[in-house]
């Protein structure tokens, strides 16, 4: 059996819902603290500092809060720029600020068009994938997503093709946006798995698992973990897939034809090296610090919690303070890597500030603690103590009295273990089952329900997580059904740059969303044995939105997003 389908992705645009500004408070002696939105306050540090030719110890960027990101704020933007300009000429304080409109002048979601064949024998074994794309980048910068492997990756196949071309336009270099290559190349995919698997009058699922490797055929290499299976299944068992009518525009409800489609998700598993600090104070309390953001996925909490964890004490008794370029180094938010990047640092930097508390015990006086092994000697309840010897411990004010009324501090670097690393694929998998109800006259297409299931190694904070996978999940459904950026394609402008004409789902376009996550227990990719999930819960619904339409009316369309005339065409 051989397929061979085309399919193209219109633009996209960010739109977090805080604009860009900037606030440049000049300092005098072009020493500048510098107020931004960004993903990364050290990037843009850097940037400011080699642009302007400043010392970077006299650019401080600060980031506490930042309302949305979804990959625009990895890069400067250009009020950060111009607002430097100004207050450097100036020699003051200066704001500058982007309105909505001008959003639409950097950075998007470039379009993409794909052109894949893909072949399978009559087992059901498939033999051979041919992926072919032609992404869009400026005039000015080679700006590329790893678009194409992703089908290597996940299924074997003897003969493999995959072919990546640029097409220089006239238009703003496109921006990362959440799981960028992946969720644009995915839906292709899994779309032509969909379609082999009616052709071969296989089950999806069957069709799937018939294919499933526990390794990595692309590179023969296992994985440092893979649940992907238990995603199929327990997704399956939620969903309800058993019950499905396998044949396309058979069930009915009312004026309404229902499918239901499923997908597969996958993304690469980062992690950079970072570096914190950490401090136990002279009240007793744990301090931390990094120069990391949080865009809303909930880093504050996540590294309190790791902190509080490897400490021994409670979460209420850790201060984190981050958003900060003068802080300990951090990479920019992104990629779905900061959890595992600066929680590293994190667990590296609580370690070895552990081992010179521990170093400081043993050596004072008449110590109770100098032949105890140190695997022995348990932080917890605020005090050093000996695992089964409750009666020899010292609290933490006590130790600060030792340390003559000091605190301890240490900063270390965390990062992945790239020598043993080197021998194992690494990535995050998810399955995404949806329902779709489709109105036979009009070609309203209402998602009516949606179940992701996520292998993504240990979650440190089940309900922030679930909170990240539901938000992919909605996006997942704004760009199989809403999201599009129209372009006059003799000025190369935007037409619909506002958040009217740019359409983006409401309430009401969001049906019934449950998460699972698998148990993954991973213990080669870092200390903590985690994982990302900022970007792993929507790389699989556009495909199985897809999926379903078919299910529901037997047609296959491979333009994303999916307009209604094109339901109701003949």
């Amino acid at each position: 059996v051989k397929i061979d389908s085309q399919f193209s992705h219109g633009t996209e645009h960010h739109n977090p819902m805080e604009m860009y500004a900037s606030t440049v408070i000049y300092e005098g002696k072009d020493k500048l603290k510098i107020y931004d939105k960004t993903q990364g306050t050290i990037n843009s540090q850097m940037y400011v500092a080699n642009v302007f030719g400043l010392k970077y110890k006299n650019v401080r960027v600060l980031a506490p809060y930042v309302g949305g990101a979804f990959g625009s704020g990895l890069r400067p933007q250009y009020q950060l720029f111009l607002c430097v300009l100004a207050s450097l000429e100036l020699k003051r304080n200066v704001r500058v600020t982007l309105e909505r409109k001008q959003m639409f002048s950097f950075g998007h979601r470039p379009q993409v068009v794909q052109s894949l064949r893909f072949g399978a024998d009559n087992s059901g074994k498939v033999t051979a994938m041919n992926h072919s794309a032609v992404g869009e980048t400026s005039a000015y910068e080679d700006y590329n997503e790893i678009l194409v492997p992703w089908s290597h990756k996940l299924y074997p196949a003897a003969n493999t093709l995959f072919e990546y071309k640029l097409a220089p336009l006239d238009l703003a270099t496109p921006i990362d946006m959440r799981a960028p290559g992946g969720v644009s190349g995915m839906h292709a995919i899994e779309c032509i798995m969909d379609e082999l698997a009616y052709k071969l009058n296989l089950d999806p699922l069957d069709f799937r698992l018939n294919n499933y490797s526990q390794i990595d055929p692309s590179t023969q290499k296992p994985f440092t973990s893979k649940e992907l299976k238990q995603c199929y299944e327990k997704g399956a068992e939620k969903f309800g897939w058993h019950m499905r009518n396998p044949k396309p525009a058979s069930t009915k409800k009312g004026n309404r034809l229902v499918g239901w489609g499923m997908a597969t998700g996958i993304w690469d598993a980062y992690q950079f090296p970072a570096r914190a600090g950490a401090a136990l104070t002279k009240e007793g309390r744990l301090e931390v610090h990094n120069a990391t953001t949080d865009i809303g996925t909930g880093t504050l909490t996540a590294m309190t919690q790791i902190a509080a964890d490897e400490f021994g004490i409670s979460a209420n008794e850790v201060l984190f303070f981050y958003g900060d370029s003068k802080k300990p180094f951090s990479m920019f938010q992104g990629g779905s890597a900061i959890t595992s990047s600066t929680g590293t640092a994190i667990v590296a930097a609580i370690r070895e500030l552990k081992k010179k508390i521990i170093k400081k015990i043993k050596d004072m006086d008449n110590s109770p603690f100098e032949k105890i092994p140190e695997h022995q000697i348990v932080f917890r309840n605020r005090a050093v103590s000996v695992v089964n010897q409750p009666d020899i411990f010292i609290s933490f004010q006590q130790l600060i009295k030792i340390n003559n009324g000091k605190e301890f501090k240490v900063t270390k670097l965390g990062g992945p273990d790239l020598l043993k690393l080197r021998k194992y694929s690494k990535a995050t998998h998810s399955a995404s089952f949806v329902e779709v109800e489709i109105d036979k006259d009009l070609g309203s297409i209402t998602v009516t329900r949606a179940v992701t299931a996520v292998a993504a190694g240990k979650i440190i904070n089940p309900k922030t997580a679930k909170s990240q996978i539901l938000g992919s999940m909605i996006w997942g459904i704004s760009k199989a059904l809403h999201e599009e950026t129209l372009i006059d394609p003799n000025l190369g402008k935007y037409m619909n740059a506002n958040l009217g004409e740019y359409h983006i789902p409401v309430h009401a376009d969001i049906p019934e969303m449950e998460v699972i996550f698998a148990e993954e227990n991973d213990t080669l990719i870092n200390e903590l044995g985690i994982k990302g999930v900022g970007e792993i819960g929507m790389t699989a619904i556009p495909a199985a939105i897809a999926n379903a339409i078919f299910h529901a009316t037997g047609k296959r369309i491979n333009n994303l997003p999916i307009h209604f005339e094109d339901l109701i065409k003949e």
